[in-house]
């Protein structure tokens, strides 16, 4: 039986013929598309027909960076984005414990904080925690997911103490001038105190999982991204694979400093499809977080006299890192934020290239690319770098980027039409769990570029409509090698579509965040729907 999806704006993100009228799928694949009577000519009665409504159809939305399996573990805390100080945090913890009904010796984890919208200005420390429990063990974890807080009990549980060192690329907390940790950690030692934390039991991430899905789907993502995957993650990825439990296409990217050779070990999953589940390559973190000044700057941050924040890795090491992706033909991404860190990773890998005859990066990714400079784009293209850009930071911590950064620096964050400029391809990404995958959040942010408060972030850096669709669509598939098989809407093309109430090319530039998906679709099945469309 054959599918043919009519009477509504079909936008094929095919430049050359942007719009269609009709489209027939047989097979979970495209067949045709054009003209509804050429299209839809050989339709019999035992056909689909899928009546838009006049709404209007795009291909499904590629998430280009974040953390799937994070997303699903994060259902399990405390959202704490709402709350503007330290008493709202503890009410709220408390609630939630006591609506969960954990246990005495159960971790209570919030997520989600940040410091720059509290009244008090700062983390919240072990003392304000332990008044949350005096049994429990507690842990907060910042918006970023680059910093967090634990109580007394949650630091002595990982013993954690006086005597704790500041590793490498991280550090912990302390009360004044003196060796008393305060509970905070950053970068590093965060990371490595989260690895510490009790995973909730296979049936629950199942659960989760499918619940995540769900989350993603309801934003018209049909391909989503697992940005940091560590052998055991990888395993219940697997398992989830095999068990059928994937409907979307879930690209995960294996940590290259713990598990490189797991593209080795596992085959079946390297770069191609098994049960919706692939390794995309590689992923390494270069710096931290702008918002929580741990990213790592050239020149000091606003108010500093000398503190740029930090790396985490020597050039050596990274360029090591580099030469491991490059022999093995597979493709890199890197977390860089500061325009220093993106500088070391150009730097490392124009000394990788220039020391071989193959000149081919396997579309290597700048993530978030937040303080990327315009001569450093130039750069990347010549080399032919991907940026992606967290281009939604315009409107969630643009005003705190002005601070920051002063607003020379600040306004040109996700510096997008440069990208534009220098023709390069771009993507975008919500960086989930930080923010909802809310694809046309990010739409309107990139053509807006407004903050919070309604101040604009660079003028000079938006872009059209157009430009911005590309991000999450032809320019997110050709970022996974699936340029032909996703991202535009053409024959031989996966069924892959979202259903949106309104035409984002035509609506009001500041309405494009209200534009609603009333139904996502993948490889021609609905995977989410709100009931306006029928597809029976």
């Amino acid at each position: 039986m054959r599918t043919f999806y009519y009477n509504g704006t079909i936008i094929t993100m095919k430049e050359s013929a942007l719009y269609a009228e009709s489209v027939c799928v047989e097979d979970g694949r495209i067949r045709s598309v054009g003209d509804q009577k050429d299209v839809m000519a050989e339709m019999t009665v035992a056909d689909q027909v899928v009546d838009l409504k006049g709404k209007t159809m795009l291909p499904g939305f590629v998430d280009a960076h974040s953390h799937f399996v994070g997303a699903a573990n994060a259902m399990t805390q405390c959202d704490l984005s709402f709350c503007t100080n330290f008493a709202q945090i503890i009410e709220a913890m408390r609630n939630f414990a006591e609506k969960r009904k954990l246990p005495e010796d159960a971790w209570i984890v919030g997520c989600n904080y940040d410091q720059n919208f509290l009244e008090e200005r700062r983390h919240p420390d072990r003392f304000v925690l332990d008044e949350i429990s005096d049994t429990n063990p507690v842990a907060l974890i910042h918006a970023s997911s680059h910093m967090g807080v634990a109580n007394s009990i949650g630091l002595k549980l990982q013993n954690i103490d006086e005597d704790t060192k500041d590793c490498p690329g991280g550090r912990y907390g302390r009360v004044g001038d003196t060796r008393v940790l305060d509970g905070y950690m950053e970068e590093k030692a965060f990371m490595a105190f989260q690895s510490g934390l009790p995973m909730p039991s296979m049936e629950e991430l199942l659960q989760l999982i499918s619940e995540a899905q769900n989350l993603y789907a309801s934003y018209g993502v049909t391909t989503v991204q697992d940005g940091m995957v560590a052998k055991p993650l990888f395993q219940l990825l697997k398992y989830a694979s095999e068990s059928g439990l994937l409907k979307l296409d879930v690209v995960g990217y294996v940590d290259i400093m713990t598990a490189a050779d797991l593209m080795e070990e596992e085959p079946a999953y390297a770069n191609r499809y098994f049960g919706h589940l692939k390794m995309g390559g590689y992923k390494i973190f270069l710096d931290g977080s702008p918002q929580g000044k741990t990213a790592w700057m050239t020149k000091p941050y606003e108010g500093e006299e000398t503190y740029c924040g930090y790396p985490i890795h020597a050039d050596e090491k990274l360029k090591e890192y580099i030469e491991t992706a490059l022999n093995r033909k597979q493709q890199l991404l890197a977390h860089c934020n500061g325009d220093a860190a993106a500088g070391q990773y150009i730097a490392q890998f124009e000394k990788a290239l220039a020391e071989r005859e193959e000149k081919d990066l396997y579309r290597a990714v700048m993530v978030h690319a937040q303080l990327v400079r315009k001569d450093q784009l130039k750069a990347m293209a010549a080399i032919g770098m991907m940026p992606s850009f967290f281009v939604a930071h315009t409107y969630y911590w643009g005003d705190i980027h002005l601070k920051n950064f002063g607003s020379k620096r600040g306004s040109q964050i996700s510096p997008v039409k440069d990208a534009v400029d220098y023709g390069m391809r771009y993507t975008f990404h919500q960086d989930t769990p930080v923010v909802p995958p809310d694809m046309m959040r990010t739409v309107w942010s990139a053509v807006n570029r407004r903050s919070k408060t309604g101040k604009i972030i660079g003028e000079n850096q938006k872009i059209s409509v157009l430009d911005a669709l590309k991000a999450i669509t032809v320019h997110g598939a050709y970022q996974y090698f699936e340029e032909k098989e996703k991202g535009s809407i053409e024959c031989d093309k996966r069924a892959d579509f979202v259903i949106l109430d309104r035409n984002p090319l035509e609506a009001p530039e500041e309405e494009l965040a209200d534009i609603r998906v009333l139904m996502t679709i993948k490889d021609n099945q609905v995977i989410y729907t709100n009931g306006e469309i029928s597809h029976e």
